[in-house]
């Protein structure tokens, strides 16, 4: 009796861990090909956006992959660029 009760307790720890933290594909974005992933805890994104550098003036990639936990999982994507955008100085 006592290994049912630690096996389903087990299981269930499993169960949950997937549910909380495994991430789901939510979209690739035409900003030039950031992809997004959600998972309940967390917001994961893998910028690759097309940027003008501010002291040569020529285009590029803002390539970067950063895991926003709660609250910040729930703001928009533009939100997180304007956070994203403040960490670094040569983007436009």
């Amino acid at each position: 009796m006592k290994k049912k009760i630690i096996i389903s307790v087990a299981i269930l720890a499993v169960v949950v861990s997937l549910v909380l933290f495994l991430p789901v594909k939510v979209g690739i974005y035409d900003d030039g090909g950031t992809r997004e992933y959600r998972a309940l805890t967390y917001k994961m994104v893998v910028w690759h956006r097309i940027c003008v550098n501010y002291n040569t003036g020529e285009r590029g990639y803002y390539e970067n992959t950063t895991v926003y936990w709660y609250p910040d999982s729930q703001k928009t994507l533009e939100e997180l660029w304007q956070m994203e955008k403040a960490k670094i100085d040569y983007c436009r």
